[in-house]
């Protein structure tokens, strides 16, 4: 089996680095202790901002979710229920421990209709997008 290689992958890269730094969806101070991050897919359609995260292992009661000033911020902890000493393992790249995202909402989100759904491991967050305002005619008499 052969694995294609695009050419603009470093390209890429740069790209979500500087959308990271400007957008962003970086640590703050508050995160310092965040021992991983995530993966999410942020889509944007007619009605809505809808972003998708993975996260598996991770019960919804450990998910917090807030806005603040136009921030969403999601953060949270995966955690073990068994004790196990790390020379028990032979090999270990699942992370645990916490986690913490954040995102600049634009000005066309409605921030008092988000909802969030969490199913299988995978958190759904729809962020409406506010109604326009429609111009107001005012009759001259």
């Amino acid at each position: 089996m052969s694995y294609l290689v695009s050419p603009f992958r470093p390209l890429n890269h740069i790209h979500r680095d500087l959308n990271r730094f400007f957008d962003g969806d970086r640590l703050s101070p508050l995160a310092e202790g965040a021992n991983w991050s995530p993966q999410v897919d942020i889509v944007e359609n007619d009605e809505a901002f809808v972003i998708t995260a993975d996260m598996p292992g991770v019960s919804a009661e450990e998910i917090e979710i807030s806005l603040h000033h136009g921030v969403l911020t999601i953060k949270g902890e995966r955690s073990t229920e068994r004790e196990t000493t790390e020379s028990a393992f032979t090999r270990r790249e699942r992370v645990q421990g916490t986690f913490y995202r954040q995102f600049n909402l634009p000005e066309t989100a409605d921030e008092d209709t988000v909802s969030a759904r969490y199913d299988d491991g995978v958190l759904g967050i729809t962020i409406p997008k506010a109604s326009k305002a429609k111009p107001k005619i005012v009759s001259v008499n």
